[in-house]
């Protein structure tokens, strides 16, 4: 059984892209990933997963999940005798469920059977209806017992796990306020998507990463201000990491209310 849902609204909750069972798993390259998460288990047989440039054998009963547009490419050890199950989903919620974005993928060798079963038991009903809503409901229950397994297995990262990473994070902007920082950048440092960091690193110091370092550059560009007033403003700008007098006059006024001018005359 393999089925293929084309009619998907991207912007629902949760949605089903497509399943299949008991299938003839072909090999597989993905040089750029997939779009949407992944999940792939084996029936019978063994297949090879590669994801940088780490091969994990997939045993009957192992299943794994691959995160979207993570590079990955799969293969029968032995020509045509591995049989899978999977299915590939995504939506604006999946990621805030799924809870964990630190990894590109997650191995479960060992979890409970209701998950194991989840697919040979709901896959054939689900097929045939093309309900949006029954579609993310079966991807809700699916993701309950993957958080399940996941903590039975320890893969569920605590909040207070985090916490030597998001330190690690601070440390760079404050180290790195003079410089250039992108989203992509933070996000490959710490491992985590940029959404997952920004919620994790927001809860920890109440702002996400790019409003820390934006807050950090208006502190030390006030001390400069104050200190030194033979720099211009644009010098001040410049020492601070702004990309621009104009932006960097923006930022201050938004936060003091006062121009850059304006706050070193009080002073």
């Amino acid at each position: 059984m393999r089925v293929v849902f084309t009619q998907i609204n991207n912007h629902l909750p949760l949605f089903l892209e497509s399943i299949g069972a008991d299938w003839q798993q072909e090999d597989v390259q993905r040089p750029t990933g997939y779009r949407y998460y992944h999940w792939l288990q084996t029936t019978s047989g063994q297949g090879v997963v590669t994801i940088n440039d780490q091969s994990i054998i997939l045993n009957r009963g192992a299943g794994i999940l691959i995160s979207p547009h993570v590079p990955h490419q799969y293969r029968s050890v032995k020509p045509n005798q591995w049989r899978t199950e999977y299915l590939t989903f995504g939506g604006r919620n999946a990621s805030d469920l799924l809870d964990s974005q630190q990894l590109n993928y997650q191995l479960f060798n060992k979890y409970n059977l209701a998950l194991q079963q989840f697919i040979e038991k709901n896959g054939s009903a689900v097929t045939l209806t093309s309900d949006p809503n029954e579609l993310s409901v079966f991807i809700y229950r699916f993701i309950l017992l993957l958080n399940q397994a996941r903590q039975e297995n320890g893969l569920l990262n605590s909040r207070q796990h985090n916490l030597p990473i998001l330190a690690k994070v601070k440390q760079f902007l404050d180290a790195s306020y003079q410089q250039p920082v992108t989203n992509q950048q933070l996000a490959t440092q710490s491992g985590f998507t940029t959404q997952h960091l920004n919620r994790q690193f927001k809860q920890r110091y109440h702002a996400t990463p790019l409003q820390y370092l934006t807050d950090l550059r208006l502190r030390k560009a006030q001390v400069l201000l104050i200190s030194q007033p033979e720099l211009s403003i644009e010098q001040v700008a410049i020492q601070t990491g702004f990309s621009s007098s104009s932006y960097f006059i923006a930022q201050f006024h938004r936060q003091t209310q006062l121009t850059p001018r304006q706050f070193r005359q009080l002073h």
